[in-house]
């Protein structure tokens, strides 16, 4: 079975301005744009960052294309937007320009900001089928431009090679000589919901360890704490550098920051603001969450300025919008005042352990029966479709392989039903599950057949 290995990455970003080939850049080296996707509208969301691999080292690629080219900015304000977003958070920059255009002014403009900041840049001359173009980049005061056409692949293997050379091996979070924590957790949510709050709660000023993670320029900071007869690790969602002044920056920054902390995480804690209730950001970080792998639970804060009748409004809201999210606990908090955070600390600890759950080979195959059972798989074009077999290949979280005869006929509602069905026939509230259908027969079983 496989286990998880969570490595703190090097992130670079790319940035330039519109047109030069970004996205395409961005697709050439990971592969197609995925989306997360929610079972809701609304929660489907362009995914800007993609863990990937370049010769022998590992990173975190994000696109910042976008931020800020909206209708109500101009080119300036969006350009400004990308570079703050980047140096936020990159280790290294990529700097796209077009080969074709030549060397423009707002390049030089860009270049004038990554020059004083002092990030490492690497220079991409894209669309340069004649690679002679990269000369006209030189005054950037930038180094060597590399030539390449993203869309047809000329010049990558090389840029692969200098971007390799110029990356840091990632860091493994865990040693092997270090004590394994019980549970890896992060805090989630807005600015202001009282993240640091909770976390100091739990801590205590008598109790902090703190453990510096190497690797990255942002310097993430995790907390150890002691637990029974272990630690905890508190994930740091390590604070930008800079608060950002356009909406679109913070939105940005709060995302890649996240996927960072929920790589390294086993729990993610959402905190909800229980005056200001459920908000969509705070939607697109739980669906984050689960879509990295993270156990989820949810705590509402700010319990002591709620009534009863303002608190039954921001539960009945709050389980309208999660309808059909991993059963996901909710808990009621006052972190400001101590109510309520060492029950959430406990739980958080039993998610982790949930989160890492193993099931041998009979149960698993006995609640693969009962739930088909229960609700057969639709038809498709009138033939049967039939659930053979299930193995469990991985945890963190627990991932399910199931033979079946038609694969590809599995409805995602059925898949929904299949994995709410094995949260609650093993106890795993607020899980991700992952299934994966595939044709094929079951080995235990000989004469079986595909078909």
């Amino acid at each position: 079975m496989e286990q998880d290995t969570r490595h703190n990455l090097p992130v670079v970003a790319i940035v330039g301005r519109p047109n030069v080939g970004k996205s395409t850049l961005f697709n050439r080296l990971v592969g197609q744009r995925k989306a997360i996707v929610g079972d809701r509208p609304g929660v489907t969301v362009d995914r800007l960052e993609a863990r990937c691999r370049i010769e022998d080292r590992l990173m975190m690629l994000v696109d910042t294309g976008g931020i800020g080219e909206t209708a109500h900015h101009g080119m300036q304000s969006a350009i400004d937007a990308q570079v703050e977003a980047a140096l936020a958070v990159a280790d290294l920059v990529l700097f796209v320009v077009d080969g074709q255009i030549g060397l423009t002014e707002v390049d030089r403009l860009i270049a004038d900001k990554l020059r004083r900041q002092g990030v490492p840049v690497m220079l991409v001359v894209n669309k340069a089928e004649r690679e002679d173009v990269a000369y006209d980049f030189y005054p950037l005061g930038l180094g060597d431009p590399l030539p390449v056409s993203a869309m047809h692949g000329q010049g990558m293997r090389a840029f692969r090679a200098r971007l390799a050379d110029a990356l840091p091996a990632a860091v493994p979070m865990r040693d092997a000589d270090e004590e394994q924590p019980l549970a890896s957790i992060t805090v989630i949510g807005r600015p202001n919901v009282g993240k640091s709050t909770l976390i100091n709660a739990w801590l205590g000023k008598d109790r902090m360890v703190v453990s510096p993670l190497a690797g990255t320029t942002r310097d993430a900071i995790d907390s150890i704490l002691p637990y029974g007869d272990g630690v905890i690790r508190l994930v740091d969602t390590a604070g930008q550098r800079k608060q950002g002044r356009i909406r679109d920056v913070i939105e940005f920054v709060a995302r890649v920051k996240a996927v960072q902390a929920f790589r390294r995480a086993d729990v993610a804690v959402m905190l909800v603001d229980g005056v200001e209730g459920v908000t969509e950001q705070d939607m697109r970080l739980m669906q984050l969450a689960l879509e990295e792998g993270c156990a989820l639970l949810v705590a509402i804060n700010k319990l002591d300025l709620l009534d009863r009748e303002a608190l039954a409004h921001v539960l009945d809201r709050l389980a309208f919008r999660m309808r059909g999210m991993s059963d996901i606990p909710v808990f009621r908090i006052a972190a400001k005042q101590g109510r309520g955070v060492r029950r959430l600390l406990s739980e958080a600890v039993r998610a982790a352990e949930r989160n890492r759950f193993q099931v041998a080979t009979g149960p698993l195959n006995r609640w693969l029966q009962d739930a088909q059972a229960a609700q057969h798989p639709p038809s498709q074009d009138g033939a049967v479709v039939r659930l053979k077999y299930a193995s469990q290949i991985a945890t963190s979280p627990p991932t399910l392989k199931l033979f079946c005869n038609r694969p590809k006929a599995i409805r995602e509602s059925y898949r929904r039903y299949l994995e709410q069905s094995f949260r609650r026939a093993f106890g795993l509230p607020g899980v991700p599950i992952r299934l994966i259908f595939t044709a094929g027969h079951n080995p235990y079983v000989q004469g079986d057949r595909k078909g």
